[in-house]
C-alpha cells in the first residue's frame, strides 16, 4: 500500500506540459517538459525551521555522488529512497549525521525522486537528475 502512495504521489508530482510530454523516445527516455518539486512538511514544534528548508541535495545535476545534507538536527535518523519515475524504489538509506552521500554513478541517466523523511509527519521529495 504504502509503494502505491509513493507511485501515485510521484505521478502528481510530474506535471507534462505541451504535448510532448511524457512519451516515449525512440531511445527509451521519457519525454518530459516541464517538472516540479512537492513537499510535504510540517513544522518542526516551537521552531520556524522546516525540515524542507534544512534539506540540501547537490549538486544537480549529479553524476558520480549525490549529496544530501542537513543543516539542523531535528534529533531523529533521517530515511532516504530514491525512486524511478516509475515508482520502483532503486535506493535506501538511513543517516542521522550532518551529511551523507550516495554512490549514483551505476544508476542510469535520468530523472529520478528522492524521498526524505523524519518520522511518518515530515517528507520532503525533490527531484534528482542523474546524467
Amino acid at each position: 500500500m504504502e509503494v502505491e502512495m509513493i507511485f501515485l504521489i510521484l505521478l502528481v508530482m510530474l506535471n507534462l506540459s505541451g504535448g510532448e510530454g511524457g512519451e516515449v523516445t525512440s531511445e527509451g527516455w521519457v519525454g518530459v517538459s516541464e517538472a516540479s518539486e512537492q513537499v510535504f512538511d510540517e513544522d518542526v514544534q516551537g521552531s520556524d525551521t522546516t525540515f524542507a528548508d534544512c534539506l540540501e541535495v547537490y549538486p544537480q545535476p549529479a553524476h558520480d555522488v549525490l549529496f544530501v545534507a542537513l543543516n539542523y538536527s531535528f534529533g531523529g535518523e533521517v530515511h532516504l529512497e530514491l525512486f524511478d519515475v516509475l515508482g520502483c524504489s532503486i535506493y535506501k538509506e538511513v543517516f542521522d549525521g550532518p551529511r551523507t552521500l550516495i554512490d549514483v554513478s551505476h544508476f542510469q541517466r535520468g530523472v529520478y525522486f528522492l524521498s526524505a523523511r523524519i518520522g511518518e509527519s515530515q517528507r520532503v521529495i525533490r527531484r534528482v537528475i542523474i546524467y
